[in-house]
């Protein structure tokens, strides 16, 4: 990708109107000075009474007076025609590269983005983007100051051989020296650019660390220093020796050309013969070309920056593979039962690419109108079996089939479709996003009432919460509610109920589970309450990666409820009949 390469996708023609007006602009620009000393040089015909009275105005040779002005009104129509055209065909690829980028995360796997990090994703949607269009946009400009400084040197070249290419010989050697603190410049810009990556972090876990911090004076104080301050220090430290670099290079640029009328005036004209005439011209079209040459050197670190920012947005769009189903519109839900887990696998990749931790083997069945809790210690790979079943984790080994359809490429989207999941880091969205369904605005507050909500929150026409600062577990219930809303075919829960008060608990736990399982649901809960283990179908324990044992509570329950009612039985039945013994004979 080119630095225009953007903008010439976005607008074409836009952008060939806009480069041809910058280009006529700069060629109309650089004949103002020989309009200007041919005005002069006849200067004495006004003297002589060779003026014009135009609107009550004298005019010195209006023709070329008309000439004059009607150059600088197509400079100045020119110029801001080209500019702004150009400033808004950025401001849309703009917005169409952060779109891209928001297409692109939206249809990577959630592995990838996990490993990427939102630091650098947000980073590169934040800072990159605009830093590229904004040196984009510069181009046209430098086309223009290009423009001109070509048509003043051929104007000298006109006036006199020796003096072009001397000052082209003054102009090279200018631009080659500064060249050399641009090159220095460029590698703290880079270096800043690193740390930009490690700051958008290190602010983020400020933000969600803040009550952690709070609570110790130490451990803020090292996270300050070690974390955050090293970071924006490194990034302030190289940004400011980058612009300084820059800067003292800039002001060099900007005083080649004196630097060239220097030589010219003071040495060239001990060599070489030229009039007084072509010497006045000579100085006045390299005092012209100072601000196009400043333009152009002024301009360089942000297209250098632009550079580094697209070398940043190219390497994280091939960082992000688009799934293979991504584009696929979801195909019709075929009907299913169980579904079917057979010697599935899945590793975890950490940043740089090493093997991490890995589930499975894994045979599990997951049946509709059955409650599934899936228990074990931290780090036994509960939560990325969780996300293997919702399908966002593909299995590297394995099978997995709804009843005896085989999950692929094709039809993942559709069996996704039919998935609903409120994972441990969920994120609650200020709106319900799902389908409207009929008697929703019942449902919703019959769901707001049985969670405790009515109160807290209320739902706008256009469905949207009347607040989101609320508890962890108040958010959670709304979560909880967004989610019995879309009606899917399987639920999981993560931790649901972790920060739950107990009447919530028993809620979740003892109704709405099973009413979910009663209505044909597939519900699979994470959970750490062994208190209510006895309300699930089946108890999967998982231990470092593996199902250790899978318990069918329901024969349990049976077996238990079988054992008391023959205890009961026992206990309220009527004696056996023994025989009485015989009594021995009274004595005589």
């Amino acid at each position: 990708m080119t630095l225009f390469g953007p903008f010439i996708r976005q607008a074409p023609n836009r952008v060939f109107i806009s480069i041809l007006l910058g280009a006529l602009a700069g060629i109309c620009y650089s004949l103002l000075i020989p309009l200007v000393q041919t005005g002069i040089q006849d200067a004495g015909g006004a003297q002589d009474g060779g003026a014009t009275l135009i609107l009550g105005v004298e005019v010195h040779q209006y023709k070329l007076a008309l000439v004059f002005f009607g150059t600088c009104l197509l400079v100045l129509v020119g110029r801001s025609i080209s500019q702004v055209m150009l400033l808004r065909v950025a401001m849309d690829v703009t917005s169409s590269m952060r779109q891209d980028i928001y297409g692109r995360i939206a249809k990577a796997p959630i592995a990838e983005l996990e490993r990427i990090g939102g630091a650098r994703l947000i980073a590169a949607i934040t800072t990159d983007v605009g830093r590229v269009v904004v040196g984009a946009r510069m181009l046209p400009d430098l086309l223009i100051s290009a423009v001109t400084i070509i048509g003043m040197l051929g104007f000298m070249a006109f006036m006199n051989h020796a003096v072009f290419f001397i000052v082209l010989q003054a102009i090279a050697f200018g631009v080659v020296t500064y060249q050399i603190p641009v090159l220095i410049a460029n590698r703290f810009f880079r270096r800043s650019r690193h740390h930009v990556d490690l700051l958008q972090e290190a602010i983020h876990g400020l933000i969600a660390g803040a009550k952690e911090l709070k609570l110790d004076a130490g451990k803020r104080e090292r996270y300050f220093s070690s974390v955050l301050l090293r970071n924006e220090h490194a990034v302030v430290d190289a940004d400011k020796t980058g612009n300084t670099v820059m800067r003292i290079a800039a002001n060099y640029g900007d005083m080649i050309s004196f630097f060239v009328i220097g030589v010219v005036a003071y040495i060239f004209v001990n060599y070489r013969a030229i009039t007084t005439s072509e010497l006045t011209g000579v100085v006045m079209a390299m005092l012209y070309i100072t601000t196009p040459i400043s333009l152009v050197i002024n301009t360089v670190p942000s297209v250098i920056m632009a550079r580094i920012s697209l070398a940043k947005v190219e390497a994280l769009m091939r960082d992000i593979p688009a799934e293979e189903h991504a584009d696929a519109p979801p195909a019709a839900m075929p009907a299913w039962d169980v579904l079917r887990l057979r010697g599935v696998c899945y590793q975890h990749k950490g940043a740089s690419g090493d093997v991490g931790f890995g589930v499975g083997p894994v045979d599990l069945d997951i049946r509709r109108g059955q409650v599934n809790f899936i228990v074990g210690g931290n780090g036994s790979g509960k939560s990325t079996l969780s996300k293997i079943l919702t399908l966002h984790y593909p299995a590297s080994e394995g099978t997995i089939a709804f009843d005896g359809e085989h999950l692929s490429s094709s039809n993942l989207a559709a069996f996704r479709q039919r998935i609903s999941a409120i994972y441990s880091d969920y994120h609650l969205f200020d709106r319900l996003l799902g389908e409207p369904g009929r008697d929703e605005a019942h449902r919703i507050q019959a769901y707001l009432q049985l969670l405790g909500l009515d109160q807290k929150i209320s739902i706008d026409g256009d469905r949207t919460f009347s607040t989101t600062a609320l508890s962890d577990g108040q958010r959670k219930r709304v979560a909880l509610l967004a989610a019995l809303l879309e009606d899917k075919d399987v639920y999981v829960f993560d931790e649901w109920a972790a920060d739950q008060d107990p009447v919530f608990k028993e809620l979740f736990y003892r109704r709405v589970i099973h009413d979910l399982a009663s209505s044909g649901k597939a519900v699979v809960v994470i959970s750490h309450d062994d208190r209510y283990f006895s309300e699930a179908d089946w108890l999967i324990h998982m231990e470092q990666g593996r199902i250790r044992e899978s318990v069918d509570m329901r024969a349990r329950r049976s077996e238990s409820a079988a054992s008391v009612l023959q205890g009961a039985m026992q206990m309220h039945a009527s004696p056996p009949f023994h025989p009485p013994h015989a009594l021995p004979d009274a004595p005589r």
